[in-house]
């Protein structure tokens, strides 16, 4: 992945579609962070794909397996790589008391 600085942003990692069907790349950065491409800001592909900005990548969000680190999906429920159930921390609403 190559910016039109010619700096390498990362390496393309998987395929992704966006909540509204569109379709992305994901992207690895250097220092393991995961973003979103839309294909709508690649300006070329080949050996190499070339973006548009670097603006254009968006952070992916994940859940990290506490056992093996391994990042995944944010709606996982078990780790793709050891299979370990997944905890979401949720917020609790405080709910009004009845009287």
């Amino acid at each position: 992945m190559i910016d039109g600085d010619a700096k390498k942003l990362g390496v393309t990692k998987d395929l992704a579609w966006s909540g509204d069907g569109r379709m992305a790349l994901v992207i690895e950065s250097d220092n393991e962070e995961e973003f979103f491409l839309s294909f709508s800001e690649i300006e070329r592909i080949g050996d190499v794909v070339f973006v548009k900005a670097k603006s254009a990548l968006a952070a992916a969000p994940s859940i990290i397996c506490p056992v093996c680190k391994h990042k995944n999906l944010p709606e996982a429920k078990f780790c793709a790589k050891c299979g370990r159930t997944l905890e979401v921390k949720e917020r609790k609403r405080s709910q009004p008391e009845s009287d």
